[in-house]
C-alpha cells in the first residue's frame, strides 16, 4: 500500500485529501502544516510520496521544503496549489515535481496525478540504476573506452584510456578522436571505420597513437549506442595487443629461419648415374666424380674413411691376418 504524506496548513482541506486517498487505498502516514517540521519527520515517516501545498506558513514554503526534500531524498513530491501562474509553476518546477494539483480539485484527478507520479518515479529509478550500470561497466573497464557522439566526437572516456593513451578526461571531451589517436597515414581507414561503428559492431586490429607520438597496436571493438531505434553515438574499447603482435613477429621469424635453413639443405633425388666398376658417379654436366665428393657437393653429409674387411683382406692380407687373430676385424 502506497504511504503518502500530507503537508497543507488548511485542516479541512488536508482531511478531504485524506478521505480521498483512503478511498482509492492509500495509506496517509500524517498531516503536517509547515515545511520544517515536514523536514525534521521525514526520516521518521518514510513516505512513498508527498502531497505538499506551494503556500505553507511558517519558516519555509512549500516550494523551498520541496526542494531541500528532492535534494536529500528520493520521495517524488506533488504540489497542491490555488495559484497556477507561470511564475508560480516556474517556481514550483525547481523542485522537480512529479505533478500538480489545482484547487479545488476532483478526486479522479488526485488519482490519476499520484498514479502517473509513482509511474514516472519507477522509470527513473529504473533509467538510474541503468545509468549506474552503464557508468560502472563503462569506468571499470580494464580495457580504454570512449563514448563517441554521432559527430565522432568524444564525450567520455574511462581511467583506463588515461592510463593507456595519457590523455586526460579534460584534454579529450569534445574533440574528434581521429585528431587525438588515429596516425595520419591510417586517417581514411578510421573514417571508414566510423561510419560502419555508427552501423553495427565491428572488430578491427591497427595501429593507434598515444599522447607521446608512440603507435601502439590495438584491437578495437566497437558498437553503436541505440537509443528509439536511432544511433544515438558509440561506444569503443582499445584492446592492447602489443604481446600478441610481439610473439606473432616472434613466431614469424621463426618459421623464416626455419625457411632458410630448409633451403640450404641440399637432397639428392631421382636417378643417379653411378659407374658400375669403379663407382664414379655422372654430374649434371657430364662429369664423373667420386662418390664421396658428388655426395658432398649436393649434400650437407661430411666424410670419414675406413676400410671395410672384403678390401681389408684384398689389399692388405697381412694386416688382415693379424687382426683376425686378435679379433680385431671390423664388422
Amino acid at each position: 500500500m502506497l504511504k503518502i504524506l500530507i503537508v497543507e496548513d488548511e485542516r479541512m482541506i488536508a482531511e478531504d485529501i485524506k478521505l480521498t486517498l483512503v478511498h482509492f487505498n492509500y495509506k496517509v502516514i500524517g498531516i503536517i502544516s509547515k515545511g520544517e517540521d515536514a523536514l525534521k519527520k521525514l526520516e521518521k515517516l518514510a513516505p512513498d510520496l508527498i502531497l505538499m501545498d506551494i503556500m505553507l506558513n511558517g519558516k519555509l514554503n512549500g516550494i523551498e521544503t520541496g526542494a531541500i526534500i528532492t535534494n536529500k531524498y528520493d520521495i517524488p513530491i506533488i504540489f497542491l496549489t490555488a495559484y497556477a501562474d507561470d511564475k508560480t509553476i516556474d517556481q514550483a518546477t525547481s523542485a522537480s515535481p512529479y505533478g500538480f494539483i489545482l484547487k479545488p480539485f476532483d478526486s479522479k484527478e488526485i488519482h490519476a496525478v499520484i498514479e502517473m507520479a509513482m509511474v514516472k518515479h519507477k522509470a527513473k529509478k529504473v533509467l538510474e540504476e541503468s545509468r549506474a550500470k552503464f557508468e560502472s561497466m563503462f569506468q571499470g573497464n580494464p580495457e580504454p573506452s570512449v563514448y563517441i557522439d554521432n559527430d565522432y566526437k568524444i564525450v567520455d572516456i574511462n581511467p583506463r584510456f588515461t592510463e593507456y593513451f595519457l590523455y586526460t578526461k579534460e584534454e579529450v571531451k569534445d574533440k574528434y578522436i581521429d585528431d587525438l589517436i588515429v596516425p595520419e597515414e591510417s586517417q581514411m581507414e578510421a573514417k571508414d571505420l566510423n561510419v560502419k561503428t555508427l552501423q553495427s559492431y565491428v572488430y578491427y586490429d591497427t595501429l593507434r597513437k598515444r599522447k607521446d607520438g608512440v603507435l601502439v597496436p590495438v584491437s578495437i571493438s566497437a558498437a553503436p549506442i541505440m537509443i528509439k531505434g536511432k544511433a544515438a553515438g558509440s561506444f569503443v574499447i582499445y584492446k592492447d595487443i602489443s604481446k600478441q603482435k610481439k610473439a606473432e613477429t616472434e613466431r614469424e621469424k621463426v618459421i623464416a629461419d626455419l625457411k632458410q635453413a630448409l633451403e640450404k639443405v641440399k637432397t639428392l633425388s631421382g636417378l643417379v648415374p653411378i659407374c658400375s666398376h669403379c663407382k664414379k658417379i655422372r654430374d649434371d654436366s657430364g662429369y664423373w666424380q667420386k662418390v664421396e665428393e658428388y655426395i658432398s657437393q649436393y649434400s650437407d653429409v661430411d666424410f670419414s674413411h675406413s676400410i671395410c674387411p672384403e678390401c681389408l683382406q684384398k689389399h692388405y692380407p697381412k694386416q688382415y691376418e693379424k687382426m683376425k687373430e686378435k679379433g680385431t676385424l671390423p664388422k
